[in-house]
């Protein structure tokens, strides 16, 4: 893969609006498996800095992402362990590394969703925001057990109705409502579920924009909010919280105005006093600091 083939893909990964972060992640990785098999290099130091490189746009492309950042950089270490590896053999291992990060982080899902399942049980009404992969695999393993599910169409993409229309094909009842009309339904849920991009070290979540709303809805009609998502997603202690990623204006439909300035920012963070439950691959935790 040349830088040309590189720069396409890693535009495409800036432009994403409907992929989730673990989705992401597994992206980058797949990225750079394919760039350790074919970047045109000589040596085995010049091919590293070059995949180094590669890394690091890739992570600091959506910087709000924190398994990006995890997934990514447990790759460069792992590549640490490859040195005394001819050329070719050094290219098969380290693509071999990125795809069992591939693999590491769908298992991780797998065993989130099922925790968050067995969480959750038969016969409730769940109110969400959003679209993530964790979250739908949770409905898939929900869908024989009398679900009902209220989710918001997640503007300015909707990606909500991509939802919605895996629910519908589930056979699972679902009610499709604007983002607008989340506190007016919150109290009709047993729980709010929402996967998450990022969590901070003090347990607070980074999802979409409007997943701070929710919260506060459930949270004053009593109704608890589960986040679930793999341990990945924890931001490092230490770390300054990231930028909240701004995008095009032009999203949102609106007029263009004299002293009028649409913002479109794609995400929020929701505080750890809001949260009821967190769930990962490792089981069910309660809210507040995460572990380190």
């Amino acid at each position: 893969m040349d830088d040309l083939a590189f720069e396409t893909e890693l535009r495409e990964l800036r432009a994403d609006r409907v992929q989730g972060a673990s989705q992401l992640a597994r992206r980058c990785l797949d990225l750079l498996a394919r760039s350790a098999e074919s970047v045109p290099a000589d040596t085995r130091a010049e091919l590293i800095d070059e995949l180094l490189r590669r890394c690091d746009c890739l992570i600091a492309a959506r910087a709000s992402m924190a398994p990006i950042e995890n997934l990514l950089t447990s790759w460069k270490t792992a590549l640490i362990a490859l040195d005394g590896l001819p050329l070719p053999a050094w290219r098969s291992a380290a693509a071999g590394r990125a795809r069992d990060g591939i693999r590491q982080s769908q298992l991780a899902v797998v065993k989130t969703a099922e925790h968050t399942a067995a969480c959750i049980g038969a016969d409730k009404c769940i109110i969400t925001h959003s679209l993530s992969s964790t979250v739908l695999a949770v409905f898939e393993k929900l869908k024989a057990r009398n679900i009902r599910v209220m989710v918001s169409e997640s503007r300015p993409l909707n990606e909500g109705v991509i939802l919605a229309r895996q629910l519908a094909e589930w056979h699972i009842p679902c009610q499709l409502l604007t983002d607008a009309q989340l506190g007016l339904f919150a109290a009709q849920a047993d729980l709010a579920l929402l996967g998450a991009d990022s969590l901070l070290p003090d347990g607070s979540l980074i999802n979409k924009a409007g997943s701070y709303l929710l919260a506060l809805a459930v949270h004053d009609s009593g109704v608890p909010l589960y986040v679930c998502c793999e341990s990945f997603k924890r931001r490092k202690e230490g770390r300054a919280d990231p930028e909240l990623e701004e995008m095009d204006a032009s999203e949102l439909g609106a007029p263009n105005l004299p002293r009028v300035r649409p913002r479109n920012i794609y995400f929020d963070i929701t505080p750890a006093r809001l949260i009821s439950r967190w769930i990962d691959e490792t089981g069910v935790h309660a809210a507040g600091r995460l572990p380190v």
